[in-house]
């Protein structure tokens, strides 16, 4: 939810696990050239620390249905930088997200590589690290984003004149917001998270105030200010200290003008169980979200009958709109929840039937595969490769895990 890396589906908290998300996919397009660096001249550093190989793990597909598994791509014969990052660039945009991730650390790790070529190396370290985080493997993410240490040290910082000022940090945003994450992670330190968060805050509050700043360039770095609030409370709710996290809500400002933020906002809301404060926001403004947040209201109270008639007029004024997959999965979750199981399982398989198929869809299936037949593995199954018939897209993992279809080895 607050993850620009990945949209991660929320799990409902009462028994059967059913996953609702007001994200319908996950995103990972062009994760490559989202991380291209904003300060490309030349570096007279070597990034050789990221060209080892013992860095990067070994990748396996054998949490992967069979249906879903890819050959890993190797490097042609004497292969050119050029010729390879079209290949990962093919990868990427196919979500084959693994094979992306070996790839990637393929050219990390190969001659073609200079050790000072630092937009070309920190871009492929990212893709590496993002596209682990979206095949579910954010523990080895973890480890290998140790590699980076200390982002904050001088080693990272060009000088902008003679006085020696520590303006220009060489590492993309994307690569430093996503390392925070991953470090606190592979380190067991949740603390250094939250240090690491305020540390790029104060960095975007700094460049907020230069007084030579542009409009575009200020707004630039508003966003990613309201952005790393969200992370902090974000991980403020992962640790369990849901106190600290309500306050750090209560110090933020939110846009009203700003529909997302506003939504984001209430979402932060809901998970923390201020349902007054959310109610408040969606009071102010109505129409965040697309409407998504007063069905998800009922849905946080429990009142999913009084859910289910909002999400059937909500889709029927979203037809043919972004927002429909998704409103029709969380309209399937409400009804399960009434005990409608047949009507659920069949807007849930029309989805699959119109191409759909991200993660929360699949397992929420799979999840009424279990409670409605005996015969649930089999159905599972049937599922991926029914879903392996789908064409690929870059905003969906292709080599899905087990998990997300409840298959167990």
């Amino acid at each position: 939810m607050a993850d620009s890396t990945i949209a991660s589906p929320k799990d409902i908290s009462s028994p059967p696990r059913i996953q609702s998300s007001h994200a319908a996919s996950q995103t990972a397009s062009s994760t490559r050239v989202s991380a291209a660096s904003t300060f490309s001249v030349p570096v007279n550093k070597s990034f050789s620390f990221l060209l080892r190989t013992d860095i990067y793990h070994p990748l396996s597909q054998l949490e992967v249905p069979s249906a879903f598994r890819s050959e890993f791509p190797v490097l042609p014969p004497n292969p050119s930088l050029q010729s390879t990052l079209s290949i990962l660039d093919a990868l990427l945009n196919d979500g084959h997200f693994l094979p992306a991730a070996h790839f990637s650390a393929l050219i990390l790790t190969s001659p073609i590589i200079s050790a000072n070529d630092h937009v070309t190396i920190f871009s492929l370290f990212y893709t590496r690290l993002a596209c682990l985080e979206l095949c579910g493997n954010t523990l080895l993410a973890a480890q290998e984003a140790k590699a980076l240490e200390d982002l904050s040290s001088a080693f990272y910082y060009l000088d902008s004149d003679a006085t020696g000022d520590r303006s220009h940090h060489i590492v993309p945003w994307p690569l430093r917001v996503l390392a925070v994450r991953l470090q606190s992670i592979g380190f067991g330190d949740a603390r250094r998270g939250i240090a690491g968060l305020y540390e790029l805050s104060l960095e975007a509050r700094k460049q907020i105030l230069r007084p030579e700043i542009g409009y575009e360039e200020k707004n630039m770095w508003k966003e990613r200010l309201n952005d790393l609030g969200v992370r902090v409370v974000n991980t403020l709710i992962e640790m369990g200290d849901l106190e600290a996290a309500r306050r750090s809500l209560a110090n933020m400002n939110t846009p009203l003008e700003n529909d997302l933020a506003v939504m984001r906002m209430a979402l932060l809301h809901l998970r923390i169980g201020d349902l007054e404060a959310a109610r408040l926001l969606l009071e102010t403004s109505p129409r965040a979200g697309g409407g998504i947040l007063g069905p998800l209201l009922s849905m946080a109270e429990g009142r999913f009958a009084d859910a289910v008639t909002e999400w059937r007029s909500l889709g029927e004024s979203h037809l043919g709109k972004e927002n429909e997959t998704v409103i029709t999965q969380n309209l399937a979750v409400c009804l399960l929840y009434i005990g409608k199981l047949n009507e659920s399982k069949e807007i849930l398989e029309s989805l699959i039937g119109n191409n759909k198929s991200f993660q929360s869809l699949t397992f929420n299936l799979a999840t009424i595969y279990e409670l409605c037949s005996e015969n649930s593995g089999n159905l599972k199954v049937g599922l991926t490769e029914q879903i392996s018939k789908q064409p690929p897209s870059r905003d969906i993992n292709w080599e899905r895990p087990n998990a997300n279809f409840k298959i167990t080895n």
